[in-house]
């Protein structure tokens, strides 16, 4: 029969094995990722967004590009010297949208990483030139809503003309004119995405009311960390 002082040093030991799996919960998963190199942490971390989703500020926008559901695949990773930088390429599959407007992508996804308190986190985002790509539709959507060329014309690439011809006299006659996207699919490319945008346009001219819808292609090519509109801006 055991004693009250056989009982609380089983307790005591109870205790310190609770103690021992807790902290090994918590550590052996870094050991494991330290041990398997950042290729199998960054990979980990792109795919963990699958489940947990993506939400990508633009700039502007009443709010974040949000997926419904995103995909990657064909994940490669190149570590920096030095082992604190790393670069992620991977195709992605996007479905989602920014507030009323439907957003598709599929194509290459390059992903700078960083380490930050000791694990491997995307630099800025999990999909920067999508991100980028959808800010620059979006600055364009607001330039075009407003007719303002000066700001359409920040978004022109070299050699790109500015914007003019019988599409855009007509848009400036509109009154109370709203531009509206109701849908951008974006193929990203290795440093150009096109993009094909289903678009209304509602306003009034002077002899009738407007309410147009239309499709449209359009080309971007990165520029630094941007992308620009070549050859046309409509």
């Amino acid at each position: 029969m055991r004693t009250t002082q056989d009982w609380s040093r089983l307790g005591g030991g109870i205790i310190v094995i609770l103690a021992l799996g807790a902290t090994l919960a918590l550590f052996v998963p870094r050991f494991l990722g330290a041990a398997a190199g950042p290729e199998l942490e960054i990979i980990t971390a792109l795919k963990a967004t699958e489940s947990s989703g993506l939400s990508l500020p633009v700039p502007g926008a009443p709010g974040p590009l949000t997926s419904r559901q995103h995909r990657f695949a064909r994940i490669t990773v190149n570590v920096a010297p030095g082992g604190q930088r790393a670069e992620a390429q991977a195709t992605l599959d996007f479905e989602g949208a920014l507030g009323d407007t439907r957003v598709g992508t599929a194509g290459v996804e390059r992903v700078p990483f960083v380490v930050r308190n000791g694990s491997w986190v995307p630099e800025t985002t999990a999909a920067p030139r999508l991100q980028a790509v959808v800010t620059a539709l979006e600055f364009r959507r607001r330039a075009l809503q407003a007719a303002d060329a000066e700001s359409l014309g920040r978004l022109a690439g070299p050699g790109t003309p500015g914007v003019g011809g019988p599409e855009w006299e007509q848009l400036r006659q509109v009154r109370a004119r709203g531009y509206q996207a109701e849908a951008w699919y974006v193929r990203l490319e290795r440093d150009d995405a096109v993009v094909t945008e289903h678009w209304r346009l509602q306003g009034a001219l002077p002899a009738r009311p407007v309410d147009t819808r239309g499709q449209r292609q359009l080309s971007l090519s990165l520029s630094g960390d941007e992308f620009l509109f070549s050859p046309s801006l409509m």
